[in-house]
């Protein structure tokens, strides 16, 4: 786990998308990092809970707990309703 004093906002392995468990004044949830791997380039580098995008600097007074441990196949499936859901919004 991060120091929160010293976080940056950044999750592990940034280059990844992936999901990470944040706390920050809204409680601890997972938040999907959009790294630069992600299809459109546009959004890469930035946080994104459910409609709302949060960038690094929104979540640098918050506590990084680490990667949400979750299998290949339902990391994929997560990504995928993630993408389609803001693709068609």
């Amino acid at each position: 786990m991060h120091d929160p004093a010293t976080w940056d906002g950044y999750p592990e392995n940034p280059e990844r998308s992936a999901w990470h468990w944040i706390e920050d004044a809204d409680g601890l949830r997972p938040l999907l990092w959009r790294g630069q791997d992600w299809p459109d380039e546009v959004d890469r580098g930035e946080w994104q809970d459910g409609y709302a995008v949060l960038s690094a600097c929104d979540l640098n007074r918050g506590r990084y707990h680490g990667p949400v441990a979750l299998s290949p196949r339902m990391a994929a499936l997560c990504r995928l309703k993630m993408f389609a859901s803001y693709s068609s919004g």
